[in-house]
C-alpha cells in the first residue's frame, strides 16, 4: 500500500496519522491487502456507501465497543465523509495498539470525486 504522511485531498491532519488516497485504497481492497472501516453514522451510510468487498460498518459513536471485533492482522483503512472523523479514529487507534490503521484521504467525498464506485445505502 502506498501511504503518505500528509493528506492530499483534505486539510485536516493530526501528526503521526498516515493517509491513503482513494485510488490506492481501492487497489488495496481489491487485492485484499486491507480492510476498510466506515465510521460514518447510519443516516450518512443510508445515502451511499463504498461497494468494495472488505468494507465494515462501525459508526464512530460506537467504535470503542467494537475494538475487540476489529482484526489487527491486516492494514485498516478508516473512512468517513471528508476525512476529519476518520483521521481522529486513526489517531485513537494508533494510541490503542493498532499499528496498521490509515485514513482514507478526503473520505467518500474524494472517493466520489474521482469517480470510484459507490452504491445507494449500506
Amino acid at each position: 500500500m502506498i501511504l503518505t504522511k500528509e493528506p492530499v485531498f483534505q486539510e485536516f491532519h493530526i501528526e503521526g496519522v498516515q493517509h491513503i488516497t482513494p485510488a490506492n485504497a481501492l487497489k488495496a481492497l481489491h487485492n485484499e491487502e486491507a480492510i476498510m472501516i466506515d465510521v460514518r453514522e447510519e443516516p450518512e451510510c443510508s445515502l451511499e456507501s463504498i461497494t468494495s468487498p472488505g468494507v465494515l460498518y462501525y459508526p464512530m459513536s460506537g467504535i470503542v465497543a467494537q475494538l475487540s471485533n476489529i482484526p489487527r492482522e491486516k492494514p485498516i483503512i478508516i473512512m468517513c465523509n471528508a476525512g476529519v472523523r476518520s483521521t481522529r479514529v486513526v489517531n485513537f487507534f494508533n494510541h490503542n495498539g493498532f499499528i496498521n490503521a490509515v485514513n482514507l484521504d478526503g473520505g467518500i467525498i474524494a472517493w466520489k470525486g474521482l469517480g470510484l464506485p459507490t452504491q445507494h445505502g449500506l
